[in-house]
């Protein structure tokens, strides 16, 4: 009796799968590796603080257009837009420091530059749950008559001169050593994480990203919330391409945000197969942008074209997402 209990106990008891390890932790462990081989193949440059720093700030901007990505993947909607909501970002904050420099200071730059980002996602929201549009569709839209917009005000012409120190301290100054570009980052990423993981919109966000119906038959008021995630979405892309001319000291009027935005999707889709496989979250996302800025940084260390490192991104996010199509069809 006790023999056979024995072995009912060995039978139950459940044996590792790994094909449901890879999902939750592949994208760590090739990471790790990632550190692991370049280190060794640039024991001199590569696993530096200085380095590590350097990568950091590397993927500052890309991280904070991600976590803002992030909020409107959540509930299901692709904002194409933010490339040029970053571009539009760094080019009004800059125009305004530069054409009313006594009337403006940097704050204020700042603040009206994120909150015209925002209020651009917010419209785009009311057009995505109102007019039944698609967030696909009318962030694309959107993104055309943003660029096009700012080629007309602008001229076409960059702005180089006249912005003020101040500003580029943003992208260009540092505290104990850190990077402000790094700080701006995490500390975006904190308030995000917080907002999805421990309030209750963040629990409304993700269960109208599960079922919108569901959710409004559960007394959700499902259409209130797509003006709320685009605008957190614009909001970081806007603050991202600030950044971005306050390391450049310039205003770009096109293509600053375009760098960015493949690289956005592919570090929020990289994190959504990183320890909740299928789910899109704040620290998964930033183990995508860092995959990312580890492979640019240690490719660009050891010398290696700079093709191989599109290439190298695209072959982690085709593993990425088939490790987390693996585990749904193995829930299924």
């Amino acid at each position: 009796m006790n023999a056979n209990s024995s072995a009912e106990r060995i039978a139950a008891k459940p044996r590792v799968d790994l094909a449901v390890w890879f999902a939750h932790y592949g994208t760590l462990v090739s990471l790790a590796a990632l550190l692991a081989i370049f280190s060794l193949a640039r024991s001199d440059v590569f696993p530096t603080v200085d380095n590590l720093l350097n990568i950091m700030n590397q993927i500052s901007i890309l991280g904070t257009m991600a976590f803002g990505l992030t909020v409107c993947l959540v509930m299901g909607l692709f904002d194409l837009s933010i490339a040029a909501m970053a571009t539009l970002g760094g080019y009004v904050a800059t125009l305004l420091l530069v054409k009313y420099t006594d009337s403006v200071g940097v704050p204020e730059a700042v603040a009206i530059s994120i909150g015209i980002s925002a209020a651009i996602g917010i419209v785009n929201g009311l057009i995505v749950s109102y007019l039944g549009i698609s967030a696909f569709i009318a962030t694309l839209a959107t993104g055309s008559i943003i660029t096009g917009a700012m080629l007309g005000i602008s001229n076409s012409k960059t702005i180089i001169t006249g912005i003020p120190d101040e500003f580029m301290a943003i992208g260009q100054g540092a505290i104990f050593g850190v990077s402000n570009p790094i700080i701006i980052m995490l500390a975006v990423g904190l308030a995000l994480w917080l907002l999805l993981e421990h309030t209750q919109l963040g629990r409304h966000l993700y269960a109208i990203g599960g079922s919108a119906e569901a959710s409004r038959l559960s007394g959700i008021a499902v259409k209130r919330y797509a003006p709320f995630a685009l605008a957190v979405c614009a909001a970081c892309a806007g603050l991202g391409g600030l950044m971005a001319a306050a390391v450049l000291g310039a205003g770009r009027p096109q293509g600053v945000g375009d760098t960015y935005l493949l690289n956005a999707f592919a570090a929020v889709f990289i994190g959504a197969s990183s320890l909740r496989p299928g789910k899109f979250h704040i620290l998964g996302t930033l183990i995508g942008a860092l995959l990312i800025g580890v492979i640019n940084n240690g490719l660009s260390v050891l010398g290696v074209p700079t093709y191989w490192q599109y290439i190298v991104q695209g072959c982690l996010l085709v593993i990425a997402l088939f490790s987390a199509g693996v585990l749904t069809m193995r829930r299924h």
